[in-house]
C-alpha cells in the first residue's frame, strides 16, 4: 500500500502531437521544472478535454528523467481541484508481472472482490470467543478492507483487519503442522517383541565396545520400533562417531521380525563400503544383504531388483537408485537416509512412498535447517551421539584470503616431507564457467609449478567409478601426497594419514557440506587442520558463516547456527531453508498471534481430529484458501 496524497499542482503549457507511432506529449510546469506527461494511444478529444492549456491539474505518478527532461508516463491520477476529494487517501500497490499495469490489476481485484460468492460471508473458522476477545471482523470484511482501505489505520501493523488475516495465515500453518504430526505418527502394525539375538551376536564380533551414546540411541530406536506409532527419528553425530553402526542394529531389529530395511547413501563408493561391512557381519547369520546402485551392470541390477521384490533381500543398500519406479519392495518396514543433506525432499519422499507406514531414520553429521526445524516443532525425535571416537583430536580451522594462497606452499612442502597427506578441494572441473571459481585443472597446473617434487593427482565426478576407486585406493595407500578433488570426497573411505584439507572458495559451500568435508581429516591420532580460502569481496554474511566453522566443531551446534542464519524452510513443503513465506503475517511482530494459532490448532485437532462436520468444513476451506492442503504429504520426507 502507498499513500497518494502526494500530488503536484501543475499548469498545462502545451500539447505536442505525436510523430509517427510515438506517444503524445503534454508539457506542464510545477513552477520550478517543466514535466512531460507521456500518453500512448490517447485520443485527441480526451486530451483536449482533460488538459486545457493554462489550466491547473493535480497529477500523481512515477517521475523519471529521460534525455535530461522530467517525465511521467501515464500519470496515475489527473484531477481538477473540484474532484480532489474523490481521490482515496491510500491505494493498493501490487507486485506485477511484466505487461500488467497497476490500474489493470487494481480493477481486476475490485471485480474479484465484488463478485465473491455470498457464501464466503458465512465461512468462519475462528472461535467466537477469540473473535470477540480480539475485536476482529469476519474474514469477508477483513479481506475487502485490506484491499480497499479507507484510512491509513486500516493497513497499519496494529490494524484489526491485518491482525485477523495474519492470524488466519498462522492458524492454517499451525493446523497443517498438527495434522502432519498426527500423520507422521500414523499407526502401524506393532511388533510384539525384539529379542536382540542378532544384535548380541554382532556385538560379540565387534573388535570394540559400543559407546554410551550409541547404546542409548539403539535403545531409543528399539522402543520406537515396538510402539504402534511410526518412528521418525534423527541420529546426529559427527563424522566417525558410529552413526552407521547404530543404523545397522536398527536394521537387525527389523530383520529379526522378517521385515526389509533400505539404507540410502549419496555415493556408489559409500554404498559399496556399507554393503561390504554389512556382508562381513551378516553372511553367516542367514541375513541377505543386497547392493543397488546406478553404476551396476544390467544383469547385476536385474538380479538385485528380483531379490528385493521377492522378499529374499533383508537389507538393501543403495544410492538414489532405491527410489526409482523399477524398485519394488516386498515388505519394506524401515528406511534409513544417510547424509540427508545430499538428497532433495522429493527424493526422500519418493523412497518413503515405497512402503506403508514406514519407520524412518535419518542420519547426518550436520542436519539441514529444515530437519532441525522439524525437530524443534516436535515432528522429529532426535538421538545424539556425543562422544568422539577414541584418540580423535579437534581439527584446527583457519580462514585465509585467496590473495595469500601462496603462503600455503611452504606449509604443504613441510607436511608432505613429514609423510602425511593433504586434500585440496576445488568447486569446478574445467575452465570456462562464468563464475569466478578456480578450475581444478588450473589449480593443478599452479600447484605442480610450485610443488614439482610432490605427487599430486586429480579426482572429480566426471571420472568413471573405476578411475575414482583407483585414485582413492592409491591415496589411502599413501602413493598420492596431495589429492586435488571436487566435493566427491565429501563422503568416502577413511584415510587416517590425511591431516590437512584446503577448501577453496569456501564461502560457496553450505555449512553442512563444509563440516562434512572437514571431517575427511582428523581420522587418526595426528593433529589435523582445515584451511578455508575465501574469494575477494566476501560479504559479511559469508564471513559470519565461515566463522561458525572456526568456532564450532560439533555438527549439531553448526546446524543450530545455520538455522539461525538461513531459517528452517517450510516444514510442510519442500523448501529446505529460509523462513516460511507469509503474505501478511510477520513473525517478528506477530509472535503472540503465532502462540494463539498454535494453541488453537492443537485444540481444534484434539476436538475434531478428522475435521468433519460444519466446523471441520470451514477449517478445510481455510487450508484450501491458504494453499496448505496439497503440501502435507511432503512433511514425512524430512
Amino acid at each position: 500500500m502507498i499513500r497518494v496524497d502526494r500530488f503536484k499542482v501543475v499548469k498545462i503549457i502545451n500539447h505536442h502531437p505525436k510523430y509517427f507511432k510515438g506517444p503524445l506529449n503534454i508539457e506542464v510546469t510545477d513552477g520550478f521544472n517543466n514535466i512531460n506527461l507521456i500518453f500512448f494511444n490517447a485520443k485527441k478529444d480526451w486530451i483536449k478535454k482533460n488538459f486545457p492549456i493554462n489550466h491547473e491539474r493535480f497529477i500523481s505518478g512515477k517521475l523519471e528523467k529521460y534525455k535530461n527532461k522530467y517525465q511521467i508516463i501515464h500519470p496515475d491520477y489527473i484531477e481538477t481541484i473540484d474532484n480532489l476529494a474523490k481521490i482515496p487517501e491510500i491505494e493498493p500497490i501490487y507486485s506485477l508481472t511484466k505487461g500488467i499495469s497497476q490500474k489493470i490489476f487494481q480493477n481486476s481485484i475490485k471485480q474479484i472482490l465484488k463478485f465473491l460468492p455470498k457464501e464466503i460471508s458465512y465461512f468462519e473458522w475462528i472461535d467466537e470467543k477469540r473473535l470477540k476477545k480480539m475485536n476482529w471482523s469476519n474474514f469477508n470484511d477483513s479481506l475487502k478492507r485490506i484491499h480497499n482501505p479507507k484510512t491509513i489505520n486500516d493497513i497499519s501493523l496494529n490494524s484489526n483487519y491485518r491482525l485477523r488475516l495474519a492470524y488466519d495465515e498462522l492458524l492454517s500453518h499451525q493446523l497443517s503442522l498438527v495434522i502432519a504430526r498426527s500423520f507422521s505418527k500414523k499407526k502401524k502394525k506393532r511388533r510384539k517383541k525384539i529379542s536382540q539375538k542378532l544384535c548380541n551376536l554382532i556385538k560379540q564380533k565387534l573388535p570394540f565396545s559400543l559407546t554410551i551414546s550409541q547404546e542409548k540411541c539403539i535403545a531409543e530406536i528399539k522402543s520406537d520400533l515396538l510402539t504402534n506409532e511410526r518412528m521418525y527419528r534423527l541420529i546426529q553425530g559427527d563424522v566417525g562417531s558410529g552413526k552407521t553402526l547404530v543404523a545397522f542394529f536398527s536394521i537387525l531389529f527389523v530383520a529379526e521380525n522378517g521385515g526389509q530395511s533400505a539404507l540410502m547413501v549419496p555415493t556408489d563408493i559409500l554404498a559399496k563400503q556399507h554393503y561390504s561391512n554389512f556382508q562381513k557381519y551378516t553372511q553367516d547369520l542367514g541375513i541377505n544383504t543386497v547392493l543397488l546402485t546406478g553404476k551396476m551392470k544390467a544383469n547385476e541390477k536385474n538380479k538385485a531388483l528380483q531379490t528385493i521384490k521377492s522378499g529374499e533381500a533383508d537389507i538393501i543398500v543403495g544410492t538414489h537408485s532405491l527410489f526409482q519406479k523399477r524398485v519394488i519392495f516386498d515388505k519394506l518396514e524401515l528406511v534409513i537416509i544417510d547424509e540427508q543433506h545430499k538428497f532433495g525432499v522429493k527424493q526422500r519422499h519418493d523412497l518413503i512412498q515405497k512402503g506403508e507406514n514406514l519407520d524412518i531414520l535419518v542420519m547426518t553429521a550436520t542436519p539441514i535447517p529444515r530437519t532441525l526445524e522439524l525437530a524443534n516443532y516436535g515432528d522429529m525425535d532426535i538421538s545424539r551421539i556425543t562422544e568422539k571416537p577414541l584418540n580423535r583430536k579437534k581439527i584446527e580451522t583457519s580462514i585465509i584470503s585467496e590473495k595469500k594462497i601462496e603462503v600455503l606452499i611452504p606449509r604443504l612442502i613441510e607436511i608432505c616431507n613429514k609423510g602425511v597427506q593433504c586434500y585440496w578441494v576445488c568447486p569446478l572441473i574445467e575452465e570456462g564457467d562464468k563464475s569466478e571459481l578456480v578450475a581444478i585443472e588450473q589449480r593443478f597446473s599452479s600447484l605442480k609449478k610450485f610443488l614439482p617434487n610432490i605427487n599430486i593427482e586429480i579426482l572429480h565426478g566426471k571420472m568413471t567409478e573405476e578411475e575414482k576407486n583407483e585414485i582413492m585406493t592409491s591415496f589411502k595407500d599413501g602413493n598420492i601426497q596431495i589429492l586435488l578433488a571436487t566435493t566427491v570426497i565429501e563422503v568416502g573411505i577413511d584415510v587416517p594419514n590425511a591431516t590437512v584439507i584446503v577448501i577453496e572458495c569456501a564461502e560457496r559451500f553450505g555449512l553442512a557440506q563444509l563440516h562434512q568435508l572437514r571431517g575427511r581429516v582428523g581420522r587418526g591420532a595426528l593433529n589435523s587442520n582445515c584451511i578455508l580460502i575465501y574469494s575477494k569481496n566476501l560479504s559479511k554474511i559469508g564471513k559470519d558463516r565461515l566463522e561458525v566453522l572456526r568456532k564450532f566443531d560439533n555438527g549439531f551446534d553448526i546446524a543450530e547456527e545455520d538455522l539461525k542464519m538461513r531459517g528452517g524452510g517450510n516444514p510442510i513443503g519442500s523448501q529446505q531453508s529460509g523462513v516460511p513465506k507469509f503474505k501478511i503475517a510477520n513473525l517478528d511482530i506477530d509472535k503472540d498471534l503465532l502462540f494463539y494459532a498454535h494453541e488453537d490448532a492443537n485444540q481444534i485437532i484434539k476436538d475434531n481430529k478428522n475435521l468433519i462436520g460444519e466446523k471441520g468444513k470451514n477449517f478445510r476451506i481455510l487450508l484450501h484458501l491458504m494453499n496448505k492442503d496439497k503440501s502435507l504429504s511432503l512433511l514425512k520426507a524430512g
